[in-house]
């Protein structure tokens, strides 16, 4: 299928397409805005559980507010295909560059490195793990800035080529050991992959090559990879620390966060981008010394030639990411320079000069200040004036404060008044009224408060129903909570906990199985006794007395629960029934019909009914007169 649209934006062009969907280029009409759009298989659309996991993916997505991440514009779905809008990058990924042949050098690593750990440290933050951190998931901007793409979404999708058993899921060339052995992924398994992504970088190739997907999910759980010194011999021997740090089996080795991770890096690359020690002082036997001024004249001259709208100064990243800051008067290398050198005046128009107090520097151009006179007297009153408008407004802004706490504090004491109860009561069941029964957690705090300070009023034992109604709510979404949560593995839940969340879990395919089960719940449990707690000693039998009442006393809400679950579900089955039987009695009329002149078909329809439903008593007329039908084609 051919698309052209996608919700407000206008497919341009296809980006890219892997196994999971395509990547286009878009633009929204009414705004001129450029956005890509990911649009995602209709087959992965399909699955069973995915269109929740995206709402939840979505939801994690749309807290991601960072300069470093591709940013969440929208989402939706149209025709039968989920899509999301994002940041349209103007850049290339790293996969893409490494595939061209570019070799980065340690201090391009480096500022990817910091750079990514930032981005990550934001996602990390608001519990997002990325989880597919590789060089094609790293987009890299004209001006060497990183975009991390697919953020979060490699949490759901993975690689098509992975599967997902046990929470394995990334890819294989940079997976996290803990990925690779199906153990729980944490904040530190990105920053293993990134240690994979900083060795390819460097070495032009992944930190280990196997032959197939097992081999290297075996390579990533136990093998340590080749020093990438060995690749990238100019590597410094520090920034090779970081990497096999990065790349520690054991999650505890590598780095607390990524933010530390950061820092470390920026620290190591001024370490070793900083001049050495004995370059800080020039000796004055120095026979440098006495060319300063030859210098100093070079740069005056290399300046003139210089673009005038540049800075005189930079602080920046040249080709290849290498540092070009230089201080001339501290660069014995600098200094011995001829002025005829047409690279030194090159590297000169860029420099911070520091030139000794006894060497003035030619001036180019002259700098134009403005002309301004003014006397101590006119100084200190209009400081005096200054002060007194301060005290002024301070003093305003204090009467308003107090004023505006005033009012706060009198507005909080009339509505802090205690409701009277009839009021009170008057207005819980007025709420009560004007909502259903599933809204009384609406009137909590109300009904605790008559409770608490009316509980011998007449309408107490009415509320005290409420009440417990409340807490038998509260208790169901705490159930139903772990009903969608894995409850079959919870070691904590009680056997009648367990017996009701299993028929909760089939009310909606098998009503008759799931009320079923609830009855036996309460056949089960309702009249089992509940210990006695006796005194809270300290003693550990005691304590399991303790311990038995707290389970004793689940149970019995759980019975409570099942009860009111029964009459409800028992009402929804008979419905159900109900609506069946009609259908039934109509094929039976049918059948009643075909009888004389298509006797096949009607026998056809008569057995069906009886062997669907000859167990099920609230069918058994039905069943009767199905039989009775083809007792009577069968005389024929």
């Amino acid at each position: 299928m051919q698309l052209t649209h996608l919700g407000p934006y206008v497919i341009e062009k296809p980006l890219g397409k892997g196994g999971m969907g395509t990547v286009y280029a878009a633009n929204d009409p009414q705004t001129g805005q450029q956005v890509a759009i990911k649009a995602l298989s209709p087959h992965l659309a399909a699955a069973e559980g995915f269109r929740e996991r995206f709402e939840a993916e979505i939801e994690s997505l749309k807290t991601l507010r960072h300069d470093g991440i591709v940013r969440l514009f929208g989402y939706g779905e149209q025709d039968g295909v989920l899509f999301y809008s994002m940041e349209l990058v103007d850049g290339i990924s790293l996969e893409e560059e490494l595939r061209a042949g570019r070799r980065f050098n340690w201090r391009e690593v480096s500022n990817i490195a910091i750079q990514v750990s930032l981005a990550l440290k934001h996602a990390h933050d608001h519990g997002i793990v990325h989880r597919d951190i590789k060089p094609a998931n790293i987009l890299l901007t004209k001006d060497e800035r990183v975009k991390l793409a697919d953020f979060g979404i490699a949490r759901l999708f993975g690689m098509t080529s992975l599967t997902t058993a046990g929470g394995v899921l990334g890819t294989a060339d940079y997976m996290s050991p803990e990925q690779a052995d199906g153990r729980p992924v944490t904040a530190r398994c990105d920053q293993y992959s990134l240690g994979g992504v900083m060795y390819a970088l460097l070495a032009g190739r992944p930190p280990f090559r196997a032959k197939n997907l097992p081999q290297m999910l075996q390579l990533q759980r136990f093998a340590n990879p080749e020093p990438v010194r060995r690749y990238a011999p100019d590597t410094p021997e520090q920034l090779e620390g970081v990497i096999m740090q990065l790349l520690a089996k054991e999650p505890s080795a590598r780095f607390p966060n990524t933010q530390v991770l950061a820092r470390h890096l920026q620290a190591m690359v001024n370490a070793l981008t900083r001049p050495a020690a004995d370059d800080f002082a020039l000796a004055p036997e120095s026979p440098n010394l006495k060319r300063l001024g030859d210098v100093g004249a070079s740069i005056s001259s290399a300046a003139t030639q210089a673009d005038p709208t540049s800075s005189p100064a930079t602080n920046g990243i040249g080709q290849g990411g290498e540092s070009s800051f230089y201080h001339a008067s501290t660069s014995q290398n600098a200094i011995t320079l001829g002025a005829e050198d047409s690279a030194a005046r090159e590297n000169l128009r860029s420099v911070s000069i520091q030139l000794l107090p006894d060497q003035a520097a030619p001036v180019s151009q002259a700098v134009e200040r403005p002309t301004r006179f003014t006397t101590v007297e006119e100084e200190e009153a209009a400081r005096s004036a200054q002060q007194q408008k301060s005290w002024l407004l301070i003093a305003a802004q204090l009467v308003t404060v107090v004023a505006i706490l005033g009012l706060v504090a009198g507005g909080f004491a009339y509505l802090s008044r205690p409701v009277p109860a009839d009021k009170l009561y008057a207005t819980i069941m007025s709420r009560v009224a004007s909502e259903d029964e599933a809204s009384l957690g609406k009137v909590e705090n109300e009904v605790h408060d008559f409770l608490k300070r009316f509980p011998d009023d007449a309408r107490a034992n009415e509320l005290r129903g409420y009440q417990e109604q409340i807490e038998l709510d509260k208790l169901e979404r705490k159930l139903q909570r772990q009903a969608r949560g894995g409850w079959a593995i919870n070691t904590t839940l009680l056997p009648a906990e367990r017996l009701y969340l299993e028929a909760f879990s089939l009310a909606a395919t098998e009503p008759e199985r799931s009320l079923t089960l609830l009855k036996s719940l309460v056949d089960l449990y309702e009249a089992a006794p509940s210990p006695d707690a006796g005194d809270q000693a300290k003693s550990p039998v005691a304590r399991k007395k303790i311990g038995e009442r707290a389970a004793a006393d689940r149970t019995a809400d759980v019975v409570q629960l099942a009860r009111q679950r029964v009459e409800s579900l028992t009402s929804e089955v008979a419905k159900q029934h109900e609506q069946q039987l009609v259908s039934l009695n109509e094929r039976l009329v049918a059948a009643e019909q075909l009888k004389s002149t298509k006797p096949e078909q009607a026998a056809a329809i008569c057995r069906a009914i009886a062997n669907l439903h000859e167990n099920d008593k609230w069918a058994a007329a039905a069943v009767a007169k199905a039989r009775n039908v083809l007792a009577a084609i069968d005389k024929k």
